[in-house]
């Protein structure tokens, strides 16, 4: 009878735990869903504040709120794994100052001309260029599916960005272009650091170090463009201080805790789409035909650079928009 019960118990044990997993795979995937639009529409939210803010003090504004957040999260949830050895400190400002000044000054000016949907699709090449960075400096073999990912993603951008010519030139173009290239080097110079002290903390480090970064770079303009912002202006603000930035990565971290990275991927072709439904939608943005051809070769660069068993594309804890 003992035998029996004890059996019975198992069962029912294994039962329960098959029924959480289920559970929290189905949730696994409304937050990747989730944090998709969020990060989708930050694109629309950039090209919205830009219209008041200059690129830099869009990311004074949108940085400080953050970092105000990012400093009582720290309080309570940055704990890392060990304490922070001094020989990580050159690595930790490296990856401070291409996620925050270099990433998002880049990106806002970029977004002064170019359209939110183009940013977004050319954002695409982050992955693509992690791909082939991290095959560089890991000193593997780049497959053949990252060079042919890496020729796709660039001729997309070509098509992309030539279709912006006659609005606004290369400029924004290549703007947008050096954002995706500073993804890229922060995403795989923080993995060390991530596998080291944990996702969260790294990420909170970054974001602060990185707002220091930013304060030489106050003048009055700040105080003078902050005064005259707009309702909507402080919506896209706030959208990105507190919405893309301390939500959407709260969402991704408890993602990555839970084992989901290998579905994150996926975001990897929500995120353009949503952005241009979202300009298209909330700022009535055109949709030309070099944009549709230009964001079907990226995606078919991302599926590509994916397809990969190293997954070295999958985006990293310091995460993106």
């Amino acid at each position: 009878m003992p035998a029996r019960r004890t059996l019975a118990g198992e069962n029912k044990s294994s039962t329960s735990e098959l029924a959480k997993t289920r559970a929290w795979k189905t949730s696994a995937f409304w937050l990747i869903f989730l944090l998709s639009i969020i990060w989708g529409l930050a694109f629309v939210a950039i090209r919205r504040a830009d219209y008041e803010l200059s690129p830099v003090n869009l990311a004074l504004v949108r940085w400080f709120i953050s970092a105000a957040a990012y400093g009582l999260l720290l309080l309570f949830l940055g704990h890392p794994k060990t304490r922070l050895e001094r020989k990580d400190v050159p690595r930790l400002l490296v990856v401070s100052f291409a996620n925050v000044p270099l990433y998002h000054i880049a990106l806002n000016f970029g977004e002064t001309t170019v359209s939110s949907g183009l940013a977004g699709l050319l954002i695409s090449l982050g992955p693509v260029f992690i791909a082939g960075l991290s095959s560089y400096m890991l000193k593997e073999k780049i497959t053949r599916n990252i060079s042919l990912a890496l020729g796709i993603a660039l001729l997309g951008a070509v098509v992309l960005s030539v279709g912006n010519l006659s609005t606004s030139g290369l400029a924004g173009p290549a703007a947008v272009i050096l954002s995706a290239v500073a993804y890229a080097i922060f995403s795989v110079l923080s993995k060390p650091l991530v596998k080291k002290y944990g996702a969260l903390p790294v990420a909170m480090w970054a974001g602060l170090m990185g707002t220091a970064m930013l304060v030489p770079l106050i003048s009055n303009s700040l105080v003078q463009q902050v005064e005259s912002l707009s309702s909507l202006g402080w919506v896209s603000v706030l959208y990105l201080s507190l919405l893309s930035t301390v939500l959407g990565y709260s969402i991704f971290y408890t993602l990555v805790s839970r084992g989901a990275v290998s579905k994150l991927s996926i975001q990897l072709y929500l995120i353009p789409i949503v952005s241009v439904i979202g300009g298209v939608v909330i700022l009535g943005e055109s949709l030309s035909i070099s944009t549709v051809i230009g964001g079907i070769m990226m995606l078919l660069a991302i599926a590509l650079a994916t397809r990969t068993k190293s997954q070295t594309t999958v985006p990293s804890a310091t995460g993106t928009t």
